[in-house]
């Protein structure tokens, strides 16, 4: 995996960048040991909820909401430590995450299904969080998403590369971060992070990037990475019974990039739900 992909370029400006959407009304998640803070916007029939990548807060996803308008009630959050969101100070797994989204979906769309968004890790997290709670999914977005088994692809590649990134990133992150990460690194390099899964049956839109860097940053962003990086995209495809796969022409960063994109991603996965409701009454 490297820092690259599952970071959303792991560059530490990105993980700092924690603005909220404006106008966004703040509601706290009680979480134990710690609260986690919340911004919803809109009050569409639609409820959206943005799972960010690893240390990014709920702006960066300002494009999308947008575009999305009056049709959706969009929630954003900062994970633990991250913004106005406290911590207990335990370096979170994959498992503790998901479980702190679990309650934001919870407090905030109690009773309702909604349409779970995904970047990078966030990706992950949302891909975690409907093999485990498909019921209360009305579809599944994942924006160029890191995936369990991709770390196993990337260290096979180029050990040495992936390593190195791993050293730069982890002299670049702030102490909690970088326990964090360094926990996420030991979870996808277990041999089970590699094993395939089955994924339920809920519409999914998967976006991944196309864009090879011309002067990579991480090995993620080299022709060798990015070729990885799509199998892994299609192998993650192949588990779900129906939804699309697009390529967008962008870096890993495709809702800043392309924001259209993916709202065009949550309408369809949205209509798909609904179309399926439909046609089960008739």
């Amino acid at each position: 995996m490297g820092k690259g992909r599952i970071a959303g370029t792991w560059l530490l400006a990105s993980a700092l960048w924690v603005t909220a959407t404006a106008q966004a009304a703040e509601v706290p998640v009680p979480r134990t040991g710690y609260t986690l803070q919340a911004d919803v916007q809109g009050d569409g029939p639609t409820t959206v909820i943005f799972e960010s990548g690893f240390g990014q807060g709920g702006g960066v996803w300002k494009g999308v909401i947008a575009g999305l308008g009056a049709d959706c009630r969009c929630i954003t959050y900062a994970r633990a430590g991250l913004g106005g969101s406290g911590s207990d100070g335990a370096a979170k797994t994959i498992d503790a995450h998901v479980a702190d989204l679990d309650a934001v979906i919870e407090t905030l769309a109690p009773g309702r299904t909604v349409v779970l968004v995904g970047h990078s890790y966030g990706g992950l997290l949302a891909t975690e969080y409907a093999r485990r709670h498909p019921e209360r999914l009305q579809g599944l977005v994942l924006v160029d998403p890191a995936t369990m088994g991709q770390r196993h692809a990337f260290m096979q590649a180029d050990r040495a590369r992936v390593q190195a990134d791993d050293a730069t990133l982890l002299s670049m992150l702030p102490p909690a971060l970088a326990a964090d990460y360094r926990v996420l690194i030991a979870q996808l390099d277990a041999p089970t992070a590699a094993t395939p899964t089955v994924m339920p049956d809920v519409p999914v839109a998967l976006l991944t990037s196309t864009h090879v860097a011309a002067d990579p940053f991480v090995f993620e962003e080299t022709a060798q990475g990015k070729a990885l990086w799509k199998a892994q995209h299609a192998t993650l495809f192949a588990a779900f019974a129906r939804g699309t796969h697009r390529y967008v022409a962008t870096g890993h960063n495709v809702h800043r990039e392309a924001p259209g994109a993916v709202v065009q991603a949550v309408r369809e996965v949205a209509g798909a739900r609904e179309a399926a409701v439909d046609t089960a009454r008739h």
